[in-house]
């Protein structure tokens, strides 16, 4: 049986990689539901609520990128990450207090965040030349980066902004 790197680089792109999709979207969703459960509890987010929105609605490009993956739906992909890339920044009093509670780690905050915007555009750029598995190789890069970054920030974040105030 031939391994997936095998595989002829013609013909449908699906088969091969729906396992590395359904674990890509099964992240998506991690970065989609995870904030929204503080939301179901009426916390305010205490000042980062911009933020939590934008995080939000990156799961739901991502979710979206997942989609339009499986219909390989190029234009679709890029068109998705191009919203990751060029999302909009929250507010300075919020970006202000996420640099505050970064403290000494505000260079990683802002290398992590610097690397998702290029991922994202790397991932609209490689899809605008319909090249599947580059684009799953992109996806997965920027899904990557999303993941590192939660690992590293996400626990302390929420305990800071959305519990125990």
């Amino acid at each position: 049986m031939k391994g997936c790197l095998e595989r002829p680089a013609v013909g449908p792109v699906i088969g091969p990689v729906v396992g590395v999709l359904v674990v890509l979207l099964v992240a998506a969703m991690g970065m989609a539901v995870g904030p929204a459960q503080a939301s179901e509890d009426g916390h305010d987010h205490d000042g980062v609520h911009e933020f939590h929105e934008t995080m939000e609605e990156l799961g739901e490009h991502t979710e979206r990128i997942v989609k339009a993956i499986n219909h390989e739906d190029w234009q679709w992909v890029a068109k998705e990450a191009r919203a990751i890339a060029d999302h909009p920044r929250p507010p300075a009093e919020e970006r202000q207090r996420i640099m505050a509670f970064a403290g000494d780690r505000r260079a990683e905050f802002q290398d992590y965040d610097h690397a998702a915007h290029q991922a994202a555009a790397d991932l609209a750029d490689v899809a605008a030349m319909e090249d599947g598995r580059e684009v799953i190789r992109a996806f997965a890069d920027l899904q990557a980066t999303c993941l590192d970054c939660h690992a590293s920030f996400r626990e302390d974040f929420r305990a800071h902004f959305y519990t125990g105030k």
